[in-house]
């Protein structure tokens, strides 16, 4: 499977989130953009101007739409744009979809940095308007995904490493799993990855 996360917004968590699903699925992690992904994800995490097409791949693009990152919208599974609430955030992620929809027809946007409903809300109905045929889903302001960046990783290998952890995320964890169950969009992989990393929570 192909993800590809793209945003020119820099201020929408698409690195923290790239990272996250990357390493929940143990995906390479190749990106065009300047990050920390090849000092915490060793040995999966690339940063390159040359980027290839793979195989079980999470491409982090810093919105360089140059005819390689092209053709590998083209080949990927799903196209996931993040976006919070703010004007100039959601007339980036319309402007990128825009560009991108005649390249591939498989999007969500992953409404980003949510304070309260409200703002999920006004990013549904921005979004929606423009596209009513692509899914918006919510992920709440949260310490997780900035933290699973630093330890290098995932949500759900942070909450299975701390009861602590896993409360604080109470709110935050099932918004993810269904971000996770969209992008993965099959049943039986989708729950074998939520039994194989609650593994680590019966043994803590």
């Amino acid at each position: 499977m192909r993800i590809s996360i793209i945003t020119t917004d820099g201020g929408a968590g698409k690195t923290a989130l790239s990272f996250a699903i990357a390493k929940e699925l143990n995906y390479y992690l190749l990106s065009n953009d300047d990050s920390v992904i090849e000092a915490v994800y060793k040995d999966m995490a690339q940063i390159t101007k040359e980027l290839p097409i793979i195989e079980d791949v999470v491409y982090d693009f810093g919105g360089f739409l140059d005819a390689g990152v092209l053709d590998i919208i083209k080949h990927s599974d799903i196209v996931i744009v993040p976006c919070i609430n703010d004007l100039n955030s959601k007339m980036k992620a319309i402007k990128t979809i825009n560009e991108l929809k005649k390249y591939n027809n498989r999007f969500l946007v992953v409404a980003t940095r949510l304070e309260n409903t409200q703002d999920f809300k006004e990013i549904k109905s921005d979004l929606q308007e423009q596209f009513q045929d692509i899914e918006v889903l919510p992920l709440r302001k949260t310490k997780m995904l900035k933290n699973g960046l630093e330890y290098g990783m995932s949500p759900l290998e942070l909450i299975a490493e701390s009861k602590q952890l896993a409360y604080a995320g109470r709110n935050f964890i099932p918004e993810y799993k269904d971000i996770l169950n969209y992008i993965l969009n099959n049943e039986a992989i989708y729950n074998k990855l939520l039994k194989e990393k609650s593994k680590g929570d019966k043994n803590a």
